[in-house]
């Protein structure tokens, strides 16, 4: 599904009004309609409910006229506030037919009105808005937070910015949101994916070819289906590919052998951990699936000598992951940079990977390298602060273009990009924020990376499902370990088969 930003979204109504020919108004009725279908669909016969249709005076507002008028015909009693001093033309001819049609205005909002009302319609502000929200539309929104009131925004909750998905100054906390031809950024990005609550996109008429062009996507359920890998009957291991893991030290003996797991969860043919002797031996005592050759190193952490004879290795194999659990020392940092740089296959890194990597290396590089910071990580590998990295989609797509990677950056909204698509996942939950659990996804990527998926491909579907995974634990999200999301991934996987 293609996500777009609120600019975006004004030039696709402005194209599609001006070069296509449909009346403005044609497309305000249906977004209005649309807003009480999904009414309908959520709460049920509305015959008896009461609404209150908050109205701003821009094409925001004008939708929630349409959307009161339409409520008139089905509701038990509908009453709009208009909080705008002036109308847009297309608002204006909405507020009257609404008047024709016999609806009450009231220009002074009175809190007392939400114990009257049982749902309350967000139509103040569009996704057009940039300044601070204060004053008495500050006083208003506060008032609906503070209601007990089910509460359903047009297009986007007023106060949240729809390209960052910013706060701006306060915001309506909305049970549901209806948008207008494709998701905006800030649907899906903290805190604005939050108070947005439950999404629905309408279909109001635009074409189709203004939406195909878009860059910007979010990973939908078909998307990550359509990529998983073909299982042929008449095969073998080879058949679906070879990960080597690079990882572990004489202080993180685990961390290979999560990466190693995910990658098998996801299908890999063959993995094969190389782990500082003798950590191997947490691997080869317990996952005798696994692989685990055993290498001698510098006090127990790779080091440049070393280097050599991982590439022996990576020779016979389809995909290196590289990073988790190597520590962080000038050893390491030795080890990994080399090592990349004389590395002739794709290469996913990860955690302490990143942590010591010179970051001009990635575009020395002529094989793919697929990243996977957490903000944390990318802070660090940019020099920027974790406030400036965080969710900032355009800095990620910039970072990647520049370094010629896929970027995953990892949070509560994952961003996929390789600087020309983008990719939004919303799967997940907070039993991800544990230790091992970014492991788990390098391995999961290198699995499907192995299997001939493209490393853009290979991270948005393992992103998705490694998500998903957790949204299937059915105890306490916060009781996840990363054993228990290895467990669920094929549960994750035929689920979206079925």
């Amino acid at each position: 599904m293609k996500v777009t930003t609120g600019r975006e979204m004004k030039e696709i109504d402005e194209i599609t009004i001006n070069e296509y020919g449909m009346d403005s108004k044609v497309l305000m009725e249906r977004a209005g309609i649309s807003v009480l279908l999904a009414l309908e669909e959520e709460l049920g016969n509305l015959s008896g409910q009461r609404f209150l249709v908050l109205c701003g005076g821009g094409n925001n507002g004008g939708d929630g006229f349409v959307v009161a008028r339409n409520l008139l015909n089905v509701a038990r009693d509908v009453l709009v506030v208009f909080l705008g001093k002036s109308r847009t033309p297309d608002c204006d001819y909405n507020y009257n037919l609404y008047l024709r049609f016999g609806g009450k205005v009231l220009e002074h909002f009175d809190a007392s009105l939400l114990k009257e009302y049982d749902v309350v319609v967000d139509a103040i502000f569009g996704t057009g808005l940039k300044g601070e929200v204060t004053g008495e539309y500050a006083k208003v929104i506060d008032s609906v937070n503070n209601a007990n009131t089910y509460v359903v925004s047009v297009d986007i909750p007023s106060g949240v910015d729809a390209d960052t998905g910013k706060v701006l100054g306060t915001a309506v906390k909305a049970n549901l949101t209806v948008t207008f031809g494709a998701p905006k950024v800030g649907h899906l990005i903290f805190p604005g994916r939050e108070y947005a609550g439950r999404l629905k996109v309408a279909n109001i008429g635009h074409p189709r070819s203004l939406l195909e062009p878009l860059k910007r996507h979010v990973i939908t359920r078909e998307m990550a289906v359509s990529l998983l890998p073909e299982r042929p009957k008449d095969s073998h291991k080879g058949t679906y590919g070879k990960v080597l893991v690079v990882a572990g030290s004489k202080l993180y003996s685990g961390a290979p052998v999560l990466t190693g797991m995910g990658a098998l969860k996801v299908g890999a043919g063959l993995v094969t951990l190389v782990v500082p002797f003798p950590q191997n031996l947490v691997a080869t005592s317990s996952f005798p699936e696994l692989i685990s050759v055993p290498v001698e190193t510098k006090n127990g952490y790779f080091s440049a000598e070393n280097v050599e004879e991982c590439l022996r290795m990576a020779e016979k194999v389809d995909v290196v992951a590289v990073g988790p659990g190597l520590g962080n020392n000038d050893d390491t940092r030795r080890f990994v940079n080399e090592f990349l740089k004389k590395l002739e296959k794709p290469v996913v890194l990860d955690a302490d990977g990143l942590n010591v990597l010179d970051v001009s290396v990635l575009s020395e590089r002529n094989q793919p390298t697929v990243i996977t910071p957490h903000p944390g990580e990318m802070a660090r590998l940019s020099g920027k602060t974790i406030d400036e990295v965080k969710y900032n989609y355009i800095f990620a797509e910039e970072f990647a273009r520049k370094h010629r990677c896929v970027l995953v950056l990892k949070s509560a909204t994952t961003i996929v990009t390789d600087g020309e698509n983008t990719f939004f996942n919303t799967t997940g939950n907070t039993g991800l924020s544990k230790g091992g659990s970014g492991d788990v996804l390098t391995g999961m990527i290198s699995g499907f990376m192995a299997q001939k998926l493209s490393p853009l491909e290979a991270s948005f579907l393992a992103v998705y499902l490694h998500g998903m995974a957790a949204d299937l634990f059915e105890d306490d999200e916060r009781g996840l370990t990363t054993s228990e999301l290895l467990r669920l991934i094929p549960k994750a996987i035929r689920g979206l088969k079925e």
